[in-house]
């Protein structure tokens, strides 16, 4: 039988309550101090109960730190029902760093009552400069994109790009677009996305934690590293809505082709499809 201090309220009938699982274990308390470790601006999480528990840690914490309670319980209570009906002892290293991943994959609340101002862009127009937006819809993941190489010259791309999560469409978004900008001769990009993770990703300025996705964020970076300069920047997705519509256009997509269309002086000169797999 697989004994398992953290879970011991499945073992000892005199422990059976939910505040020694989520609060008291010994096991639990190593948890939370090793998410600690990981963020130190986290504070304990403690309390006589679990309702004063939440309430202290929901005024101690704002934005989406005020989540990593459910993870953790949640990752517990998982563990938990693994000992109970598999008879499998957790593996807490793991559990620990998928937690800290899901943790790292949370958007950034808004505060309430803000009222957001769009960033100017910045832009040198004497050097290309592009968006991009994904969408994780339950029939796939589709991409757009658009590249410019002036005002007047710019290609538009509908990216059909499988099944996965937002920020797996987001980021393989951004690899396909830095890898059409250097098909098109570009040494120099500045790239415009509003998922302020990616983004965080691509500036070196955050880790991704999440293991599926770091084969594509590698080969994203070494596609970077052959630009003479290049500059990631988030926006907020009102300045990215012709990005983001074309991304839901190719999600509806009936085929795997992408679509590209290059426009100059609003002429539109190429409509053509391109296979996915030919910007592998």
């Amino acid at each position: 039988m697989v004994r398992l201090d953290a879970i011991c309220v499945v073992r000892n009938p005199d422990e059976k309550s939910t505040e020694h699982l989520f609060l008291n274990c010994n096991v639990t308390k190593d948890f939370w101090h090793n998410i600690s470790l990981h963020n130190p601006t986290l504070k304990v999480w403690q309390g006589p109960n679990i309702m004063e528990a939440w309430s202290d840690w929901s005024r101690l914490h704002t934005g989406k730190s005020i989540n990593m309670p459910l993870l953790v319980c949640w990752a517990i209570w998982i563990a938990r029902n693994q000992v109970i009906f598999q008879n499998k002892a957790p593996h807490w290293p793991v559990i620990q760093r998928h937690t800290i991943a899901d943790y790292e994959l949370l958007p950034e609340a808004n505060p309430k009552n803000t009222i957001r101002t769009n960033r100017p862009l910045n832009l040198d127009k004497t050097k290309p400069w592009a968006f991009f937006d994904g969408s994780a819809q339950d029939t796939g993941c589709g991409g757009g994109a658009l590249l410019y190489l002036s005002d007047d010259h710019y290609y538009k791309l509908q990216i059909k790009l499988g099944r996965g999560t937002n920020n797996f469409a987001e980021l393989s978004t951004a690899k396909h677009i830095i890898h059409f900008a250097i098909q098109k001769q570009c040494s120099h990009l500045q790239l415009y996305g509003d998922s302020q993770i990616v983004c965080n990703w691509l500036n070196n300025t955050s880790n991704c934690h999440a293991f599926s996705l770091r084969h594509i964020l590698e080969e994203t970076k070494r596609l970077i590293s052959t630009f003479e300069s290049f500059k990631c920047s988030h926006i907020y997705r009102e300045q990215n809505t012709e990005a983001d519509q074309l991304s839901k256009e190719a999600v509806l997509n009936q085929s795997d082709d992408w679509l590209i269309q290059e426009v100059i002086d609003g002429t539109f000169y190429q409509r053509y499809h391109r296979p996915y797999h030919d910007f592998q």
